[in-house]
């Protein structure tokens, strides 16, 4: 962690609004794109984003300096995410956007694109729907990896658990979306 941050941090725990100001603007746009890929719904990703950064200014008291700034950031974002699931007793569809891992994998053919942009989005389509099928710690484990591409020690710390619990929510995130697809 840079020395300027850790100051900013400090001073926001000892009560500089402005620099807390200078904490959302560093990192609002993460947040809210994070969120936004969890939920596909504006209205909703802003309502995460700003619940994260309540929580965040009520709780930066206890930020220990033990581990990066926004590892601590996410975590509070991750469990957001898992209250807004459980409140709304739904999951929501994740845009994958266009430089994603899973749609990087689709085959180019330049000599067809028109069939082959039918091909992508009726695969988005399917994918959007077999994730909304997955428990919430699922689907967040599953973004977080593929769409994020964090690695599994990263998400067990940001999610507060066990490299073998992120493990196995990402192998049966899997195992369930591949027993979706194959039979869509």
């Amino acid at each position: 962690m840079e020395k300027g941050e850790i100051e900013l941090i400090k001073q926001v725990q000892g009560g500089n609004k402005m620099a807390f100001q200078q904490i959302m603007n560093k990192y609002g746009e993460r947040v809210m794109s994070t969120a936004f890929h969890f939920t596909k719904n504006y209205q909703d990703a802003e309502d995460l984003y700003q619940d994260t950064f309540v929580k965040i200014y009520r709780n930066i008291g206890s930020f220990r300096f033990e581990s990066e700034f926004f590892t601590w950031i996410y975590k509070i974002l991750s469990n957001q995410v898992f209250s807004f699931y459980r409140k709304r007793k739904r999951i929501t569809t994740v845009d994958p956007g266009e430089s994603n891992y899973l749609w990087e994998t689709i085959p180019a053919d330049e000599t067809d694109s028109a069939d082959r942009e039918t091909y992508r989005s009726s695969m988005r389509e399917e994918i959007d729907r077999a994730l909304k099928k997955l428990s919430p710690q699922q689907r967040v484990v599953f973004v977080l990896k593929h769409y994020e591409g964090k690695k599994i020690k990263d998400i067990a710390a940001l999610l507060d658990c066990t490299e073998g619990t992120v493990k196995r929510y990402l192998f049966r995130a899997t195992r369930k979306l591949q027993t979706l697809l194959v039979a869509a």
